[in-house]
């Protein structure tokens, strides 16, 4: 069963971000799998594929930086040539394209981890963004002076001592620019939930904060934004102790089969999980929790515009009082 493949509405014939055709291609090689294990189909590939790498093929979470691997990967499953395999190729060769944020990479994995490649990759082409922050107001609603005082306040002090910080800052700006372009353009739907205290932390620096709240107030009265805010006032809104939460969507319809990627980050540790596919059963794990349900438990535990648009505004005047 072929999975139907999604179309991000770009127009025209443009190559997918790698992030987004390795989660297509990890989707048709799951579904060709169908009833054997993974470990049957790393057999079959004569030891040429290793079991973890053609685990995280499968699950789209790594660029493919040599596509002939997916052409011994689909001769193991059995999938004849012709126009199918054809495609899953010319996917295998897009996934192999390294992203923009690759270049702040350069000699700086330790701030540029493999886990920040993939998700600014997703959210090229994501029709939908849910983020859930805690911790600060999201990227992609930071203030350059704002990013630039958050990246000082939260950066290890062995990273600020090796003067890594720009390369932060500049990857941030860059995000921030390229999701700006996109609600222009594609405009993709954006729901930002934070928590009301982080409306408060000024970092010693109100000016700044005054701002930053400032700039979240102008995007909550451009209704014409496909962008909502959300101030989360639950004393405890989720149920894992995760930093920041979110879900990257990329079905414009019930028929599209490429799943949502949800990605959490508890301090310095980020993880994604992609979302089932149909036809597939995912084995039942004790210890598996349910980031979807906790999503919607925040989305219905949330206040709506009005309450969160006065609560901003509440913190916005505390702030002025600070100056």
């Amino acid at each position: 069963m072929a999975v139907e493949t999604f179309n991000s509405g770009r127009g025209g014939r443009a190559d997918r971000p790698w992030a987004e055709a390795g989660l297509i291609l990890g989707a048709h090689l799951e579904v060709a799998r169908g009833r054997r294990k993974q470990s049957e189909v790393v057999e079959a590939t004569g030891g040429r594929v290793s079991k973890s790498l053609y685990s995280r093929l499968e699950g789209g979470e790594v660029r493919i930086d040599k596509p002939h691997i997916v052409s011994i990967i689909m001769d193991a499953l059995d999938i004849a040539p012709g126009t199918y395999r054809d495609h899953l190729s010319t996917l295998a060769l897009e996934a192999s394209k390294e992203g923009w944020a690759s270049r702040f990479r350069s000699g700086h994995r330790e701030v540029v981890p493999d886990s920040m490649l993939r998700l600014t990759s997703l959210e090229e082409s994501a029709t939908e963004f849910f983020m859930v922050d805690r911790i600060a107001i999201p990227g992609q609603l930071q203030t350059e002076a704002y990013s630039k005082l958050v990246t000082n306040y939260t950066l290890p002090a062995s990273l600020k001592d090796a003067g890594l910080q720009d390369v932060i800052v500049g990857l941030r700006a860059e995000r921030r620019h390229r999701f700006a372009g996109r609600l222009v353009t594609d405009r993709p739907k954006g729901r930002f939930f934070i928590e009301e205290a982080v409306l408060y932390a000024d970092f010693g620096h109100p000016g700044v904060l005054i701002d930053q709240l400032q700039k979240l107030l102008d995007i909550v009265e451009n209704r014409a934004l496909p962008v909502g805010i959300r101030v989360m006032t639950a004393r405890a809104p989720l149920a894992v102790p995760v930093s920041t939460l979110a879900r990257l969507g990329f079905r414009r319809s019930l028929l599209d089969a490429v799943p949502d990627v949800i990605y959490s980050e508890t301090g310095r540790t980020a993880s994604f999980h992609r979302g089932s596919l149909p036809g597939i059963t995912e084995a039942d794990d004790p210890d598996y929790v349910d980031l979807d349900d906790l999503i919607d438990n925040v989305l219905m535990r949330a206040p709506g515009y009005r309450d969160s648009r006065r609560l901003i505004e509440n913190a916005l005047l505390e702030a002025k009082l600070c100056l």
